[in-house]
């Protein structure tokens, strides 16, 4: 069982991380998972809804919602791969990157603002801490899915499984 300094840590941070996503949402005027997109088309160009998904850490389906809403908007375009018609590629519009342009200056305030106050020290230890406790939260559950996995008699079929979260 877990001490109750460990509970309210594990607690906390999910308070923070939520906090963290309104905050940021506010500041930027884009949530996160549509920031990450933004950020990751206009930094590496075209790209695949694949490769998206695993980079900005979204599951597919919510992938395509949040690429069908910044479609409609006039923010990106959608194609099939002339190479590949089973991927589809995604490109910012120019309408796309001025977004991108406009809300740039407003991430990096976020992040000044966010930050205020802490010491270089202490950040490079915070960032320390929660590097590692993301290395934690992969193993827990690369073991746990492995683990399912050899309960199951070698069949990998989950009851349920739930869509990985977006990551800050």
């Amino acid at each position: 069982m877990p001490t109750p300094q460990k509970r309210n840590v594990i607690q906390q941070l999910s308070l923070t991380y939520r906090a963290m996503m309104l905050a940021f949402d506010a500041q930027v005027g884009h949530p996160l998972p549509r920031w990450r997109i933004l950020l990751a088309l206009a930094e590496r160009g075209t790209c695949s809804q694949k490769f998206l998904a695993e980079h900005c850490r979204l599951d597919p389906a919510s992938l395509t919602r949040q690429l069908q809403s910044m479609e409609a908007l006039g923010w990106l375009t959608r194609a099939t791969d002339p190479d590949d018609n089973r991927l589809t590629n995604v490109t910012l519009t120019q309408a796309g990157m001025a977004v991108y342009d406009e809300a740039t200056p407003r991430r990096q305030a976020f992040f000044d603002e966010t930050l205020e106050g802490m010491t270089p020290a202490e950040i490079a230890t915070l960032e320390s801490a929660l590097t590692h406790l993301e290395a934690q939260f992969k193993s827990v559950a690369s073991r746990a899915k492995a683990g399912a996995s050899s309960d199951a008699g070698g069949d990998v079929t989950p009851s349920r499984k739930r869509p990985p979260r977006s990551q800050p």
